[in-house]
């Protein structure tokens, strides 16, 4: 990973480094939270009114379009972009980066004829590294700094926070929440029905906040990470009949989230069933899942992708009355229909739909690297009006 992020970064810091940067790391993004609502709301009308209505496209590869182009929007102004032309050369250069870094052929060769793909990663790079340092040094970002050290910061995390990886992991996440808010019935009535049926807006907004956090511990875009233990680790079981399993130092491990998110320990009997108001009770605790690791070295963007992800929804669904928004009187309702039949059985175990779905079924119809997603485009039916 190192040499395809450049050091020090959020990404490779371990405590106790890593906790001083988190910390300022999260008041520089504390900044930026008033700016996502109107800022999605706006990316999400312009995004779909572009599609002719009655169109079919394939879901995966709309909301890929849709969160390249609020991610960039939020971090480096599109609009300055797209006047430069950069924004292509920018989603290019970031595909060739996650290329070089999850190449089988982990060797540099660049000769006349023939690069590897670690050699063209890792001068995507560099290439990224001028054009985010140039974007900083001019203004280009939301991020103020004083020192020279602190924009090479900030370049270094433009990197990670505008990465293909950030982008695919954004459209793996909304493309499940919007197949489940749009396909998944309950009761009889489709979940985004029984939505805008809820007349307080915060009940609405707590619905809809549990169904994201629903499709998270059931479809988290990253299925796992490697971590190495720096001291011996005793694990536990809540069962008495199940012995502690010891971890010797200087182990690596792999953490499977989507097994860890299915859990019957931590999430009873239910764990494979998608229940939408799961985490909908005011006084609820239950466990989340781990879409964004845990501990001290979850993901800094938890927050901002939850804050993107429910501003997706409610414009979708008419609900956003944003702030500063330059579509704030004109609100559109978005609508998904299906084309054809039922999803595919392991696209259904993705979600949740179908408990028990076997594993050959899900690696049949589910593509898990770099992120999650359906093997098979899944093609949805656009459709957008004005809102009453």
């Amino acid at each position: 990973m190192a040499p395809f992020f450049p050091p020090p970064n959020l990404l490779l810091l371990d405590p106790p480094d890593h906790w001083e940067r988190k910390n300022a790391w999260m008041e520089r993004i504390a900044t930026i939270n008033n700016n996502i609502q109107p800022l999605v709301h706006d990316s999400v009308l312009d995004h779909f009114r572009s599609i002719q209505p009655g169109s079919t496209v394939d879901i995966y590869e709309c909301m890929k379009s849709l969160s390249w182009h609020i991610l960039l929007s939020l971090f480096i102004q599109r609009d300055n972009i797209e006047k430069s032309g950069d924004h292509n050369e920018i989603e290019n250069l970031h595909e060739d980066l996650l290329r070089g870094q999850f190449s089988l052929f982990p060797v540099s060769i660049n000769t006349r004829f023939w690069r590897s793909p670690r050699s063209k990663g890792l001068q995507a790079r560099q290439y990224l590294q001028s054009i985010l340092g140039n974007k900083v040094a001019h203004g280009r970002c939301p991020f103020a700094f004083d020192e020279p050290e602190e924009g090479q910061d900030i370049a270094n995390h433009l990197l990670l926070f505008t990465s293909s990886l950030a982008a695919k992991g954004l459209a793996s996440l909304l493309t499940a929440v919007l197949l489940n808010l749009f396909f998944f019935k309950e009761g009889g009535s489709l979940l985004s029905t029984k939505i805008q049926t809820l007349e307080d807006p915060g009940q609405r907004s707590n619905y809809i906040q549990s169904m994201v956090l629903e499709a998270e511990r059931l479809s988290p875009p990253v299925v796992g990470i490697m971590r190495h233990t720096t001291q011996a680790v005793v694990l536990r079981s809540k069962e008495e009949s199940v012995p502690p399993t010891l971890i010797p130092k200087s182990w690596d491990l792999w953490l499977y989230f989507v097994g860890a998110g299915r859990d019957p320990a931590a999430f009873g009997e239910t764990a494979d069933d998608f229940i939408p108001s799961r985490y909908y009770s005011a006084e609820s605790s239950r466990q989340e899942g781990l879409a964004f690791g845990a501990g001290v070295k979850s993901c800094l963007g938890k927050d901002v992708i939850r804050m993107i992800v429910l501003a997706v929804v409610e414009t979708c669904l008419g609900q956003s009355h944003a702030a500063n928004s330059n579509n704030s009187s004109e609100d559109t309702v978005i609508g998904l229909h299906a084309e054809g039949g039922d999803l595919p059985t392991g696209v259904q175990g993705w979600l949740g739909w179908q408990p028990k779905v076997r594993p050959e079924e899900w690696a049949r119809d589910i593509k898990q690297l770099p992120t999650q997603r359906p093997r098979k485009p899944i093609m949805v039916v656009v459709q957008h009006q004005l809102a009453s």
